[in-house]
This record gives C-alpha cells, sequence and structure tokens, in this order.
C-alpha cells in the first residue's frame, strides 16, 4: 500500500508541499482504480489528471529549486523531464487495460516513493542546511564595539558599520552627554 502523506515529506515550500498532498491523492486514486475492476476510460482519465498534474508541479518545483539555489537543479530537472517522457511513452503504447492497471500502480508506488520521499527530500535538506548556515553566520556577524567617554561607568556600544564610520572619521564623534570624544575601548 501507498504511504499517507505526511508532514515529515514537506520540502517547506507551502504551495510544493501542497501539490505534493494533491500528487499523493491522486496516487493513491489511481492505485484503488489499477487494483479494482476499472473502465478504460476510468485509467486513461486518472493518467490524464496524474501526468497533467505531474507536468505543472514539476515546473512549479524547478522554479523553487532555482530560487533557493538548489545545486542539484539540472540533475533534478533531468529526472523530470525522463518521468515525462517514461510515462507519455508508456501511455501511448499500451492497449491492454490489464497492463495500463499494472502501469497506473508501478507509477503511482515508485513514481511517489522514489521521487517525493527520496529525491524531492534533498530539496528540504538543502534548505534547511542553507537556513542553519545563514542563521550561523548571521549570529556571527552580529558584532559589537565599545567605546567609551568621560562619563563614569558608560560604554558605547556601536555596530561594525558604526565603528567603520566613527574609524574613518575626520572630525571627532562626542558622546551626547558629556560631549567629550569617545574612544574604542574594545570588540566583543
Amino acid at each position: 500500500m501507498l504511504p499517507q502523506w505526511s508532514g515529515d515529506f514537506s520540502v517547506g515550500h507551502e504551495i510544493i508541499d501542497q501539490q505534493h498532498q494533491t500528487l499523493f491523492n491522486l496516487a493513491h486514486k489511481a492505485y484503488r482504480i489499477a487494483n479494482s475492476p476499472s473502465s478504460p476510460n476510468e485509467i486513461k482519465m486518472i493518467l490524464v489528471e496524474f501526468f497533467d498534474y505531474m507536468k505543472t508541479h514539476f515546473k512549479d518545483e524547478e522554479q523553487y529549486m532555482q530560487a533557493i539555489g538548489y545545486p542539484r537543479l539540472e540533475e533534478h530537472r533531468k529526472i523530470h523531464r525522463d518521468i515525462v517522457a517514461e510515462m507519455a511513452g508508456m501511455v501511448k503504447n499500451v492497449h491492454s487495460v490489464e497492463v495500463l492497471k499494472e502501469m497506473i500502480s508501478t507509477i503511482a508506488k515508485d513514481w511517489l516513493l522514489t521521487h517525493i520521499l527520496q529525491e524531492d527530500m534533498q530539496i528540504e535538506k538543502y534548505r534547511r542546511e542553507q537556513l542553519e548556515t545563514r542563521a550561523t553566520c548571521e549570529v556571527k556577524e552580529v558584532q559589537y564595539y565599545y567605546y567609551t567617554c568621560a562619563c563614569p561607568n558608560k560604554e558605547h556600544k556601536l555596530t561594525e558599520s558604526m565603528h567603520i564610520f566613527v574609524s574613518n572619521s575626520s572630525q571627532p564623534i562626542n558622546c551626547k552627554e558629556c560631549h567629550q570624544r569617545i574612544h574604542f575601548k574594545q570588540k566583543r
């Protein structure tokens, strides 16, 4: 049997996740049709629905991967093209209802399990790693420079950009309270 959609399969993008949920639902529908008495028309309808939705999803997913700078975009794009070509070729060349049913079952199981649960989860892994890297960089980048003046027990906490400005300024920068020049103390 096919797995049910779970938040564990999320790639962290609302639209792509909704599309994956729809593909799970279509795969379940296709699997039911493939494993019950069905007319050739029912089989063709689910194949067309599944196929059309898959093409839309692939286009959207590729745009998302490009937007996040996914390094395996071209490889993933090739997988998408291969799936579409393989499905189109199979549907075009099959005339037996039983073979079509077997094909639907295989597409629903193998494509869903292999593509979404393995390939697409690599996108989420990359996205998560990028967020963690960015968060780490942001934390490291927030450094403060401390200055003193004539005020007792007072420190002036400046960001790096302000520190650079003060360091490069030909005019003295004075404390607003004591009106004395501030002097660099330390970086933290």
